[in-house]
């Protein structure tokens, strides 16, 4: 699917923006109860050399993980990731790094 088709459906879109500090796994957008996210946009932002990785659902579901030197940024082209699990969060996992490690950037729908 297309950002178009979704946009044609009338779902409005959404921005997210997470700060993660240290070596952790946060939810980075959890959906409304009932609704299910569609990642389409992301841009990730690394104070320190680090990996990063995200997971839909529990944490078991990853879809996508990174490695990024310091002060760098990425924005990949992930076109629409559609979350199969109703209800269920998108996780980032980080490994190590400090203080204001990353910041993280997502838009999608919740459909």
């Amino acid at each position: 699917m297309s950002v178009n088709f979704y946009l044609e459906k009338g779902y409005t879109p959404i921005n997210k923006t997470v700060k993660i500090s240290g070596p952790d796994t946060i939810a980075v957008w959890t959906p409304v109860a009932g609704n299910r996210v569609v990642l389409t946009n992301m841009s990730i932002a690394a104070n320190l050399t680090g990996t990063i990785a995200f997971y839909f659902d529990n944490g078991n579901n990853r879809f996508a993980i990174y490695s990024l030197s310091a002060s760098s940024t990425i924005t990949p082209n992930i076109g629409c990731v559609e979350s199969t699990v109703v209800s269920g969060a998108i996780f980032a996992r980080t490994l190590p790094n400090a203080s204001d490690g990353y910041y993280v950037n997502l838009t999608g729908f919740e459909i």
